[in-house]
């Protein structure tokens, strides 16, 4: 199975922001650079759901809305469902 090629990056840090990102790293006990990779995947993941979810227009989030809010619609499975018997009552 061939390794995957990593790319090097250079960074500049202060010392406060160093010294806070070694505390996180012992803590987590993860490398310095397994810490900031994961840190970094985890801020660009959120950054691009973030802009996918405002990228919706103002009408199809609203029927989003209204679909999420709407009651079920009776079925034969919720039927069942509100007729069994709870467990924590006799």
């Amino acid at each position: 199975m061939a390794a995957t090629t990593r790319q090097s990056w250079n960074l500049r840090v202060t010392a406060d922001d160093q010294q806070l990102i070694d505390r996180a790293v012992s803590a987590s006990g993860l490398t310095r650079t397994d810490f900031v990779l994961q840190a970094a995947r985890a801020a660009a993941q959120q950054l691009l759901v973030e802009q996918a979810w405002c990228s919706v227009s103002p009408e199809r989030f609203e029927a989003f809305q209204r679909e999420l809010e709407a009651p079920p619609l009776p079925n034969e499975r919720l039927r069942r469902t509100m007729a069994a018997p709870r467990p924590w009552q006799p």
